[in-house]
């Protein structure tokens, strides 16, 4: 690894999200996810970010991501004092 920087945290979980998702582990996407929507990356980026998986991961992938993506929305709409 160079001496740079490197990523910063935003662009570290999308990074993950992609991963995830074009693998197939929706379970690990979804925590990787709710990390990113924790530090302010929001809704839109992170269904972009299964947008540009669809074609590389293929289409049962990217749906089994997104459904997992709309789950957590969901449940953070519904929890007392939480923000999406």
């Amino acid at each position: 690894m160079s001496s740079g920087a490197g990523l910063d945290s935003r662009t570290r979980q999308l990074a993950a999200v992609a991963v995830f998702a074009a693998m197939g582990e929706a379970a690990f996407m979804r925590i990787h996810a709710g990390y990113a929507l924790n530090i302010g990356v929001s809704e839109g980026e992170l269904k972009e970010v299964i947008y540009m998986v669809t074609v590389p991961a293929g289409f049962p992938r990217a749906i089994a991501a997104s459904q997992a993506l709309s789950e957590l929305f969901a449940e953070r709409r519904a929890a007392p004092g939480k923000q999406p």
